[in-house]
């Protein structure tokens, strides 16, 4: 599950940096970009559906001021990101228009989509902080413990597993 959890985060880390530079990718690419994020988001979420849940009922209670934290943040982010796929959708040239949906453009889409963007950047940021621990020993586990067994000729690595913080 943990390996799983890192895939789908370093995924979702990717899509979001190339979505967020358009003009970059072209609003073509940017546009099913960001539905494709929406999906991976939403995978997301529902693999940590148990630590919402728990961390949720918890919020008023005793609950450890970190995952308060992570909470309220990861929650801001929810609603940010909800922000930013709808307003995209709104002003979607190309998506929608492919569903055979037409809606009706306007500005105010554009300054919520930019704004909302702008403030899952820095909660991305904040995100990424306090989950940190996690992701080295994660990175630690999936991508450098198995190194030596590259190299080995037959015997078996002692590698040291290293020990992760409670999932989330």
């Amino acid at each position: 599950m943990n390996r799983t959890n890192l895939w789908i985060d370093i995924g979702v880390f990717i899509a979001f940096l190339i979505s967020s530079a358009p003009y970059l990718t072209g609003n073509l690419i940017h546009e099913w970009l960001g539905v494709a994020l929406a999906a991976a988001l939403i995978t997301h979420i529902l693999l940590h559906w148990n630590w919402i849940t728990t961390t949720g009922l918890k919020f008023f209670r005793n609950l450890w001021h970190v995952s308060r934290l992570q909470f309220v943040v990861d929650l801001s982010i929810f609603v940010a990101f909800t922000l930013l796929i709808a307003s995209g959708l709104a002003m979607s040239k190309n998506v929608m228009s492919t569903l055979g949906i037409q809606l009706a453009r306007g500005h105010a889409w554009k300054l919520i989509h930019s704004t909302a963007s702008n403030i899952s950047v820095i909660l991305i940021a904040v995100h990424l902080a306090l989950n940190w621990n996690w992701i080295v020993c994660m990175f630690k586990r999936c991508f450098i413990q198995p190194l030596p067994s590259l190299f080995d000729s037959g015997k078996k690595s002692r590698s040291v597993r290293a020990e992760l913080p409670r999932e989330k």
